[in-house]
C-alpha cells in the first residue's frame, strides 16, 4: 500500500512537470538564447481572485532537427506586469521573475488573449545558482523556474528547513504543489519533521493538511503515519465519514478498516439497509466480505423468497463464493 500511494504520487508530478517543462533536446542557457513562440490566454474569475490562463507553444530548430513544444499552466493576474485584458486592443505585458522575464505582445479582447512571447534567462540568476551548486542550467529549465517562480530566496528557505541541494525537478514541483515553509512548519508543529521532499509533494497532491489531520485528532486518531493520512484521502476517508460510522454504532476502527469501506463501499446507506434485513451490529470484517462478494438486501431477500429464512452472515458469503444466487436456486428447483 504505502509503495503504491508513493508511486502513484510521484507519477502524478513527474507526469505535471512533463507536461509543463517538456522540451526536445537539452541547451545550455547562455546569455543570449532566448524562448519565443505563440500564446493564448483567458483570464478566469476564481475564490482567489482573477487568474490567466495561458497555452504557449514553440516551433523550434537544433543541428537541423524540428521540434515543437507546448505549455499550460494558470498565474495569478497579479504576477503580470502591465496587463490589462479588457483593453480590447494591442498589448503588452510582461513575467519578471528572478530567473527571467518572459515578453508578452498580442491582443486582449474581453478577457481573451493571443499574440506572440519571448523568454530571456537572466545571466545574473544563472550565475548565482552556479554557487548554490546548480550549474548548467538550459534555458529550458530557466524558463520553469520563471513560470513557476523558483528563486534563490524559495531554494534558500528550503536550505534552511533541511532541504539542501535538492534536485531542480523537485524544487519545481515544490512550487507547483504549493510546499513551502509554511506549510513544512505546520507539519512540524503537528509532529511530522523531516518529511522527505518526495512525500511532501505527496501530501500536497492529495490535500493532507493541517486542518484534516487535526480532524481525526479530534476523533481519537492520534499520531498517524504520513502514508495512513495520504491513503484515507485517496480512498475518500473523512471525518464525516467516521461520524456517520460512529452513529451507527461502529466505533475506533483502525484505520486499515476505514479505508477497506471506502475501498469496497461499504457506506453508511449500506449499513443501515443491511440492518434493514435483519443484519445489524455484525463485525467490520464481515461488512468488508458483504460488498467483495456481493451480499446486499436483494440477495437476502431472494433468498428468502425461496425459503432460506436463516441464512447466517457466513453462510450468505459462502453462497455468493460460490456462485449461487436465486437464479441458480431456481435451476436447481426446476422452477421456471
Amino acid at each position: 500500500m504505502k509503495k503504491t500511494i508513493v508511486i502513484v504520487s510521484l507519477s502524478i508530478a513527474f507526469i505535471l512537470l512533463g507536461l509543463i517543462g517538456s522540451i526536445a533536446g537539452s541547451r545550455v542557457a547562455r546569455t543570449q538564447e532566448q524562448i519565443s513562440g505563440d500564446w493564448t490566454g483567458k483570464v478566469k474569475d476564481t475564490e482567489k481572485g482573477q487568474e490567466l490562463k495561458l497555452s504557449l507553444s514553440t516551433d523550434n530548430e537544433k543541428e537541423g532537427e524540428r521540434g515543437h513544444s507546448n505549455w499550460g499552466f494558470t498565474l495569478p493576474l497579479q504576477d503580470f506586469s502591465g496587463i490589462n485584458p479588457y483593453a480590447n486592443a494591442n498589448t503588452q505585458f510582461s513575467l519578471n521573475r528572478e530567473a527571467g522575464t518572459v515578453l508578452f505582445t498580442g491582443l486582449f479582447k474581453d478577457g481573451n488573449g493571443v499574440g506572440d512571447f519571448r523568454f530571456t534567462p537572466n545571466s545574473s540568476f544563472v550565475s548565482t545558482m552556479r554557487g548554490l551548486g546548480y550549474s548548467d542550467l538550459s534555458v529550458d529549465k530557466l524558463f520553469t523556474m520563471t513560470v513557476h517562480d523558483v528563486s534563490t530566496r524559495f531554494i534558500n528557505e528550503m536550505k534552511a528547513l533541511g532541504y539542501d541541494r535538492l534536485p531542480l525537478d523537485k524544487l519545481i514541483a515544490f512550487r507547483i504543489f504549493n510546499v513551502n515553509e509554511e506549510f513544512i512548519r505546520k507539519m512540524q508543529s503537528l509532529g511530522y519533521d523531516k518529511i522527505p521532499a518526495d512525500k511532501l509533494v505527496a501530501l500536497r497532491i492529495h490535500g493532507v493538511t493541517e486542518e484534516f489531520i487535526n480532524e481525526f485528532r479530534a476523533l481519537g486518531y492520534n499520531d498517524l503515519p504520513l502514508d495512513k493520512l495520504i491513503a484515507m484521502k485517496i480512498h475518500g476517508v473523512s471525518s464525516k465519514f467516521v461520524k456517520e460510522m460512529n452513529d451507527l454504532g461502529y466505533r475506533e476502527i483502525p484505520v486499515d478498516q476505514l479505508i477497506a469501506f471506502r475501498i469496497h463501499g461499504v457506506s453508511s446507506e449500506f449499513v443501515k439497509e443491511m440492518g434493514d434485513a435483519g443484519f445489524k451490529d455484525i463485525p467490520a470484517q464481515q461488512l468488508i466480505a458483504f460488498r467483495i462478494h456481493g451480499v446486499n438486501p436483494k440477495f437476502v431477500k431472494d433468498m428468502r423468497e425461496l425459503g432460506f429464512n436463516n441464512l447466517t452472515a457466513d453462510e450468505l458469503v459462502k453462497l455468493r463464493i460460490h456462485g449461487v444466487d436465486s437464479d441458480y436456486v431456481k435451476r436447481m428447483k426446476g422452477v421456471k
